[in-house]
């Protein structure tokens, strides 16, 4: 009814006439608001109609949602407290490129990088884990406090032992295992002034499995001696070492003079491995008591065969040394249960006591003139990265096989500094004690594919895959073949050293994809 009398003809004339036409609308509206629904839909009656209606029935100008932030790069956890040689893992949140980020950590004297995500405890103090993903960074705080050990130990008795064991004493073992009862060292911590796990067999031999171990080898504090081995084992039936990390050994494994059942080292982490002598106060002398290795078989007998894979050693050139990373040394599998050497990753095998005649390689068969010479193993899948010497040697023994290994070195430095021996090939086949061809005999290299680069007489780059002395490959059954030498390092001429980055990112990958773990994986 109301809106009928406000058509009457005292409404006839527009309520807003002699005021500006928005002034006029905008009171006439606020009026309108005022007296309720009815009277607002009435205005459309007078001559404010189409400013009224707009005003009070156009939608809202769009609001535009800013997109949301990325999540900040963050470390998990933020704070952490860990022992002298315990590991700790990061979590990193806020990158979908996790492989493209920078770890770091400062004071490496407190806290080591292990690799990506995984640091390890050295001394007691405090450090800071950084990482940098492009502009993105992050941090966390870690204190280090002394390792909790118990003195040295000797094992009589078979059993399952976890402990944290040192020595400081060169001439006594973190420990000892004195028994042939079946012995396992487990989700442990050891460190040694000198040997830090010692098997002695007696009769049939020791049974001893060594799973998730941390061991440092320390300074002897002796001029003239050098480093304790990892596990030194003579006289073993079985002996499986995995998911260890070392660090500082002059030797990861050395099993001597043994027949064995089952032998495994697999799945461990050895880092900057080191055979020069101690000067005695802290320091380093040019002299090599024994060259160091990351696995040698002395005079095993393997009938059953063995395995040495899934491991990573990984050397800092000028700051470790160690000879050959892989030494199968007058061994032998059988027929059809070979030594298999396979999916290990070698980087960075070098010396600075032997800067002009390094004579290591990533993987070698190795022996002398006489018997017994290696015999049966199997070099495949194995990758080796960043070398002064060789990649896959075999220079001694019959029945042979090296076939599908990677090795992918570009011979210099970032600063442009040759590190590559003169003499240095990625594979060969040479009886380099001259056994002769009734004891080097049957022996292979094939699918071998990337490439070593080595310093020419002018000191420019030059390829060196395979060489083949040329008396050894007359010998029966000795050839090369199908191997796919691309040299990544070498690009018309110039070298370039991302084609090593590449082959880093290619193993990390095989191992994802495969589901391996490397290292000690306790906590």
């Amino acid at each position: 009814m109301l809106a009928v009398s406000l058509r009457s003809p005292a409404f006839q004339r527009s309520p807003c006439a002699g005021v500006s036409t928005s002034l006029r609308c905008a009171a006439f509206l606020r009026l309108a608001l005022a007296l309720g629904p009815i009277i607002l839909i009435s205005v459309f009656a007078t001559g404010c109609t189409a400013s009224i209606a707009t005003a009070a029935f156009a939608k809202p100008a769009p609001v535009s949602t800013p997109a949301p932030a990325p999540d900040p790069l963050s470390l998990a956890p933020a704070t952490a407290t860990i022992q002298a040689w315990q590991t700790i893992q990061f979590t990193l949140t806020g990158t979908d490129n996790p492989s493209a980020c920078t770890w770091s950590a400062s004071g490496s004297s407190v806290l080591a990088s292990l690799g990506g995500n995984q640091f390890q405890g050295q001394q007691a103090g405090n450090a800071t884990v950084s990482v940098a993903c492009g502009s993105l960074t992050a941090q966390a705080a870690v204190t280090v406090i002394p390792q909790a050990a118990s003195a040295a130990i000797t094992i009589t008795s078979g059993g399952t032992y976890s402990g944290n064991w040192t020595s400081d004493s060169p001439d006594t073992p973190a420990v000892t295992i004195a028994t042939e009862d079946p012995v396992t060292i487990e989700d442990s911590v050891l460190t040694s002034r000198g040997t830090l796990i010692r098997i002695t067999g007696a009769a049939v031999g020791a049974h001893v499995t060594i799973d998730n171990v941390t061991a440092t080898a320390l300074d002897p504090g002796v001029k003239g001696l050098q480093r304790g081995a990892f596990v030194s084992a003579t006289n073993v039936a079985s002996l499986v070492v995995r998911n260890c990390t070392v660090t500082g050994a002059s030797f990861g494994v050395y099993a001597a003079d043994s027949t064995v059942s089952t032998l495994q080292v697999v799945n461990n982490l050895a880092l900057n491995l080191e055979d020069r002598a101690s000067d005695g106060q802290g320091g380093l002398l040019a002299t090599r008591p024994d060259l160091g290795h990351f696995v040698i078989l002395s005079r095993i007998a393997a009938p059953q065969g063995a395995e040495i894979g899934w491991n990573k050693i990984v050397q800092t050139m000028g700051q470790s040394s160690v000879e050959d990373v892989i030494n199968v040394y007058r061994s032998e599998g059988a027929p059809g249960e070979p030594i298999r050497v396979h999916d290990n990753y070698i980087e960075g095998n070098s010396s600075p006591s032997a800067p002009s005649n390094y004579s290591g390689a990533g993987v070698i068969a190795d022996g002398g003139a006489t018997a017994p010479v290696t015999a049966y193993a199997l070099f495949e899948n194995n990758d080796v990265v960043h070398t002064a010497g060789s990649g896959v040697v075999i220079a001694n023994g019959h029945d042979v096989t090296a076939a599908g290994n990677r090795i992918v070195s570009c011979g210099q430095s970032a600063a442009g500094a040759w590190f590559a021996m003169t003499y240095a090939n990625a594979a060969s086949i040479w009886d380099f004690y001259g056994s002769g061809p009734s004891l080097f005999y049957n022996n292979t290299v094939s699918a071998t594919a990337g490439g070593l680069v080595r310093p020419n007489a002018e000191g420019g780059p030059m390829t060196a895959d395979f060489w083949g002395s040329a008396l050894s490959m007359t010998y029966p059954g000795n050839s090369a073949g199908e191997n796919d030498f691309t040299n990544p390092c070498l690009v018309n001429g110039t070298l370039d050293l991302a084609a090593e980055d590449a082959e880093r990112a290619y193993w990390a990958q095989k191992v994802a994809a495969a589901g391996e773990l490397i290292g000690d994986q306790h906590q």
